[in-house]
């Protein structure tokens, strides 16, 4: 037997509320995490590819990172060769280009290059008369002893 077309549409509706809203952006924002997390972490804890990027960066750069076939087990070590290697070509070039790296950091969070260059830093060359409470640096730590 045929079955009779409807005669009339019944609407289900299911409402959330704020909090469940809240829940479900959380959820999908921790899912869309670990999507991304999940193969980051795995290229940086692969040697061969880890020596393609600290390639490229060096060709950014402009020098050559030389990669030692079988030295490295560890991304760690080949990390350490390439800040030695970086830190070489620094002390050899005459200008070196401004890391763009820490330029988005900084623009993110700035004087994180320099943590004692912040804007509640006292000026030596300006008398602090108005505050007795500022003092400009004296040569040396009060409290550690070390240097300014």
């Amino acid at each position: 037997m045929p079955k009779p077309k409807p005669d009339q549409v019944i609407r289900h509706e299911i409402v959330l509320g704020r909090s469940e809203r809240e829940l479900i952006s959380d959820g999908l924002l921790a899912y869309q995490v670990n999507r991304i997390s999940t193969p980051l972490v795995a290229l940086l804890s692969d040697a061969s590819a880890m020596g393609l990027l600290f390639g490229a960066i060096a060709t950014y750069y402009g020098f050559k990172f030389d990669i030692i076939p079988g030295a490295y087990s560890t991304t760690l070590e080949m990390y350490n060769d390439f800040m030695i290697q970086l830190r070489g070509y620094y002390d050899t070039v005459q200008e070196v280009r401004e890391d763009p790296i820490s330029q988005i950091i900084n623009l993110i969070i700035p004087n994180v290059s320099n943590p004692y260059s912040g804007m509640y830093r006292p000026d030596p060359t300006i008398p602090s008369v108005e505050n007795p409470n500022v003092y400009p640096p004296t040569g040396s730590n009060p409290i550690f002893g070390s240097p300014i």
